[in-house]
């Protein structure tokens, strides 16, 4: 295991006794830490944002297609545990600094704002680490690995007085915010039922992440919080019960997990993830009054809204070139408006959402490495 990730992430390495290493990391960067805070507030009430990347892989390339489309921050600062790779996303991305190790990004007093791109089971501690050190946190979803990491999380942002937020992006697309408000509006009734479907066909290749357990792969933490997360936007995060059913690639992860979730009242929903299932990726909305329609929810550009009374409206928005811009639009608005949380992304939320997970890999017999 290379030293960087022996310091970082000794959580995951398999061993419940590790995680006092992070602890001890943590502790030895708290004081300069603070410090920097006091600086960083300045610079925010002076201007844009400053975001660091942490993690410049796949994801990164994606967001990167439209980040500078948005308003209110800029890109700073690139970190790997590689400095060349570091080095080079830096050039290409046209960040002005770019560090060889999470730890310097860390120390950084020209970060404000730090994007964690790391595999699933790095997230929590090398959030931590950005925390501990005064930085404010958008990290990729799931935000956690489990529910008790999601939990370390949040108290850490809370003792620390930053922001943190999973990068929850459909969240922050016009069309999904609409379709929030017009729900909440009651235009089609009380929530009856939802059905959503997120799932492709993939070749199963046991070196990709996608289906390696060591990296919290499968189809559920990786696709099946898309339509989770349209589920508890809508019908709120406290089902009454929750049912799985899994189909297993060979490496023991999920291939397929479906879902059934029943609220209080009697709202229900079914919900399937697959990587070995090609399907549209729609959300379906019941109320008692109507029904809303939504293509390629977890990206939306459209909607449409159909009433009892036989009245139908297309809901239509700018289409995006990948649309991740809006998650860092919504942080950069939030940090300098002095909020540690997001009002379309809440933190007890996110907590629900790996409560739910856990229970649905529990039922299935999935456990991670380390945990």
């Amino acid at each position: 295991m290379p030293p960087i990730k022996k310091q970082c992430f000794a959580v995951h390495a398999g061993r419940k006794s590790a995680f006092p290493v992070v602890i001890g990391i943590l502790s030895e960067f708290r004081a300069f830490g603070k410090r920097q805070i006091n600086s960083g507030v300045k610079q925010i009430m002076a201007g844009k944002i400053r975001v660091g990347v942490l993690g410049p892989g796949r994801i990164v390339r994606r967001v990167m297609k439209d980040f500078h489309k948005g308003q209110g921050y800029e890109l700073t600062a690139i970190a790997s545990r590689s400095p060349e790779r570091a080095e080079a996303a830096a050039r290409e991305y046209g960040a002005k600094y770019a560090f060889g190790s999470y730890e310097a990004l860390a120390a950084s007093g020209e970060v404000d704002l730090v994007y964690v791109a790391v595999p699933h089971p790095f997230h929590c501690a090398a959030s931590m680490l950005m925390m501990e050190h005064g930085k404010h946190v958008l990290c990729e979803k799931p935000m956690a690995l489990n529910e008790r990491e999601a939990r370390l999380m949040v108290d850490c942002a809370r003792k620390n007085g930053v922001f943190l937020m999973e990068a929850m992006w459909t969240r922050c697309f016009p069309a999904t915010k609409e379709l929030a408000a017009l729900v909440r509006a009651g235009v089609i009734g009380d929530v009856r039922h939802i059905y959503s479907v997120f799932s492709s066909c993939s070749l199963e290749d046991p070196q990709s992440r996608a289906f390696n357990p060591a990296l919290g792969g499968g189809a559920l933490l990786d696709i099946g919080v898309y339509p989770l997360m349209a589920c508890t936007l809508l019908l709120g995060s406290a089902p009454e019960r929750v049912q799985g059913a899994c189909h297993y690639a060979s490496t023991g992860v999920d291939m397929r997990m479906a879902m059934q979730l029943i609220y209080p009242g009697g709202a229900t929903a079914q919900l399937m993830a697959g990587m070995d299932a090609g399907a549209p990726s729609q959300l379906f909305v019941y109320g008692a009054r109507g029904c809303i329609l939504m293509n390629d929810f977890w990206h939306p550009s459209s909607f449409t809204l159909r009433t009892a009374d036989g009245g139908s409206r297309e809901y239509a928005f700018p289409v995006e070139n990948e649309g991740f811009f809006h998650e860092f639009e919504e942080a950069a608005r939030c940090i300098s408006a002095g909020l540690h949380e997001s009002p379309l992304v809440p933190l007890d939320e996110s907590i629900s959402v790996a409560r739910i997970t856990d229970g649905l890999r529990r039922d299935a017999g999935i456990v991670y490495p380390g945990e």
